[in-house]
């Protein structure tokens, strides 16, 4: 059975960064495309990492998908019947309905980003996002860790060699359930 690894946490966090040094750290990926899904195949990995990481833009990754594009990943898991595993950051799949389609499908593992830097990580990358915003997405992760109920894994992302050290556990997790 695929696995499919999720990843979310509040803007600004880090989930982009980490997920993107996934797609650097490992050559050959394929682009992807169906309907309004966009992603990466990578056949060595047997991985899938949806979104846009192709760039040196500031907001890549799920946040360059459409915002509908949960209809499309829902059918393309459908169809497609993977034998491959997915990897996926960020609020355009990172909800309750996506887990549980995906659990009909595939080895579900959650992992939640959390950081104290985030502030400033705003400043730095000058977005735009309210406090009201970001209330409501504080509120969704609450509804998706209670939906959980345990069954998901808090990384904490302070700076780059905790992004490693994060990037190196799922790699291990990773190769683990592929027997590497």
């Amino acid at each position: 059975m695929p696995d499919m690894i999720a990843i979310g946490g509040i803007p600004a966090v880090g989930k982009t960064t980490l997920v993107k040094k996934f797609f650097y750290e490992f050559e050959d990926w394929k682009n992807l495309r169906y309907k309004k899904l966009h992603g990466h195949y990578n056949e060595k990995l047997n991985l899938i990492i949806l979104g846009k990481y192709n760039s040196n833009e500031v907001f890549m990754g799920t946040d360059k998908l459409s915002m509908a594009v949960q209809p499309d990943f829902e059918e393309f898991i459908d169809k497609e019947k993977p034998p491959f595993n997915i990897m996926f950051e960020g609020d355009r799949l990172f909800n309750i309905k996506t887990l549980k389609k995906a659990e009909e499908k595939m080895r579900v593992q959650v992992y939640i980003i959390e950081s104290d830097f985030t502030k400033s990580r705003h400043l730095e990358r000058n977005d735009s996002q309210s406090e009201k915003f970001i209330k409501g997405r504080v509120t969704k992760l609450l509804n998706i860790k209670n939906y959980l109920d345990g069954n998901y894994i808090t990384l904490v992302n302070n700076d780059e060699a905790d992004i490693s050290k994060n990037f190196e556990f799922i790699l291990s997790r990773y190769n683990n359930f592929r027997g590497i």
